[in-house]
């Protein structure tokens, strides 16, 4: 990343962005963050090529965030679609953090899918074929609890998912200690409730092609009902930040990277059928229209080549 690229967001969407973070003078919100030494030491961190609004825009003004919960427990929910780019986000924010100072740690949900066997399990018969992902494969009693003890105070453990094991099917690895200030929480699908009956109509769907089988149409009532589950866990967010594409064919292009990238950095990953099943997956498992109702407190709209094109802040 080059920080002084070009940048694409509007300056009166970067402005309103930082007024929302109680930023009214941006040009010394920058030139304070320069001085810092935190933009060239965690530069290698972001992938080759990614745009300099991911520093200036979204990584730095949720590092903003972060710095004004120091000291309360305070929990910020990340939602993107797989490929999006949250996990390299992840990455920098606990990086840049760590630089500065200030107690931050970064939990992916995908961290609390079950053990490989329960997940089997909880993934068999499913019309896509993939082996996580879908709600309902999470030990959600479990990231459940371990966010409320996290928030009243306690250190909590939490396990960690390699998604590279099992040739790609993925399994437990560890187990991490958390007991930061602030915590990230990202994942595909964090935020998103049940549907209406609108949003799960065949017109809703009528833009996935080829059109969904029957045996789609009753997994999609299954993750509806799944979806409900979630909802307390939701209401822990107590800041939501989203990356929502403009475009929903996005997440197979970026899907395809991410597989391509984990195969040359660990030399295994999904098969060409798993792989074309969890595109599929991505785009007619929840329906397009319920992640423009996330209702979040900030929403970035994202185009194919992960540019950020508009903010949009909730007042």
């Amino acid at each position: 990343m080059d920080p002084e690229g070009c940048r694409d967001l509007p300056n009166a969407d970067q402005e309103l962005l930082l007024l929302h973070l109680g930023i009214d003078d941006p040009t010394a919100w920058e030139n304070g963050w320069k001085i810092t030494g935190v933009i060239e030491n965690t530069a290698h961190i972001w992938p080759v090529g990614a745009h300099s609004d991911w520093l200036w825009s979204l990584g730095l003004p949720l590092l903003t965030e972060v710095q004004r919960h120091q000291g309360k427990r305070w929990l910020i929910g990340l939602s993107a679609l797989p490929g999006c780019g949250k996990t390299s986000l992840g990455r920098w924010l606990e990086a840049a953090a760590a630089h500065r100072g200030l107690s931050l740690q970064v939990v992916s949900i995908d961290d609390f899918y079950f053990s490989a066997d329960k997940l089997e399990s909880s993934m068999r018969g499913n019309p896509w074929g993939v082996p996580r992902a879908l709600p309902g494969s999470h030990e959600l009693e479990l990231l459940k609890s371990t966010i409320q003890r996290w928030k009243g105070g306690h250190d909590v453990r939490h396990p960690l998912f390699d998604k590279a094991l099992r040739q790609g099917r993925g399994d437990r690895s560890g187990w991490r200690t958390c007991s930061a200030d602030v915590l990230v929480l990202e994942g595909w699908f964090v935020g998103v409730k049940p549907s209406s009956d609108d949003d799960t109509s065949p017109g809703a769907n009528s833009r996935i092609d080829p059109p969904l089988t029957d045996q789609e149409l009753d997994a999609q009532g299954r993750v509806q009902r799944a979806l409900k589950e979630y909802i307390p866990l939701w209401e822990q967010i107590d800041t939501l930040w989203q990356l929502r594409t403009l475009e929903w064919a996005s997440p197979r292009i970026w899907k395809l990277q991410q597989e391509q990238q984990m195969k040359r950095d660990r030399g295994t990953g999904l098969s060409p059928e798993v792989l074309e099943g969890f595109i599929r997956m991505i785009s007619s498992s929840i329906p397009e229209e319920s992640f423009s109702r996330i209702g979040a407190d900030v929403c970035f709209e994202v185009d194919p080549e992960r540019r950020l094109r508009h903010v949009r802040v909730r007042s």
